[in-house]
């Protein structure tokens, strides 16, 4: 009986130590067999999704590194904490997202369309997203340093204290877009639609506005300093307390 109970003992504490990892495994066969919808904080690193409909899919904190989601239908899917990091989200459907605190590293998401998704916290340093659309998105705290941003629709997005330092933002549309607080230090503007964009208290040092639209932007208390105003327009921009090109304050 002492040897019976033992060996059950050890069968047991087997199945428990190798209970999660099985658990997991099943989890992922489940979802790539596409029986399953939910995935979170499974192990799917350089696979491909290529024009899969994982709308409403739950993957949060999974590991997506390099993973292919070209075209795939992502809308609503809780993407949280994931790593994205190098993965292939362009022309994905990523609208209502949410990607908040997701790791997106060096992602692709050319033409995306990620209209009112959640990147806030997110990690999106030297993305390749031109043309992507972020209409109404909050991207609050976001770090897009590097990003490539050309083209882009940003109209009416929450981009506050988010960093865009050496982003590349040339003829990106921001109509009233929300830039209070940003860093964006050397960042490319050029042709920009910065129309009712929220720009208070930004550091825009070295930044390249030239033949932007600034009209009725709120400006005050940000940093113009070294920046590049060449036929940018201005029209009734609010400048009170803007440190100017040539570093002079605006009174």
């Amino acid at each position: 009986m002492l040897r019976r109970a033992l060996v059950v003992t050890g069968v047991l504490a087997l199945w428990l130590s190798a209970g999660p990892a099985a658990m997991a495994q099943d989890r992922e066969a489940a979802f790539v067999a596409g029986r399953s919808l939910d995935c979170s904080g499974c192990d799917l690193a350089g696979m491909s999704f290529k024009r899969w409909n994982l709308a409403g899919a739950n993957l949060s904190g999974a590991n997506l590194e390099e993973v292919s989601f070209h075209k795939t239908n992502l809308r609503g899917a809780d993407l949280t904490g994931a790593n994205l990091a190098y993965a292939n989200l362009n022309r994905a459907d990523l609208t209502l997202a949410d990607l908040s605190g997701a790791d997106l590293e060096g992602a692709m998401l050319f033409t995306t369309n990620a209209s009112g998704a959640n990147f806030s916290g997110a990690k999106l340093d030297g993305v390749l997203a031109g043309n992507v659309r972020l209409l109404r998105a909050n991207l609050e705290g976001a770090d897009l340093s590097g990003a490539d941003l050309g083209g882009a629709e940003i109209n009416d997005a929450n981009l506050a204290r988010a960093t865009l330092s050496g982003a590349d933002l040339r003829t990106a549309t921001l109509f009233r877009a929300d830039l209070t607080g940003v860093t964006a230090e050397a960042v490319y503007f050029v042709d920009a639609d910065l129309r009712n964009a929220k720009l208070a208290n930004a550091v825009l040092t070295l930044s390249n506005f030239q033949s932007a639209d600034l009209a009725n932007a709120d400006l005050s208390g940000a940093d113009l300093s070294e920046a590049n105003l060449v036929l940018a327009s201005l029209y009734e921009a609010l400048l009170t307390g803007a440190r100017m090109p040539d570093n002079t304050v605006h009174p």
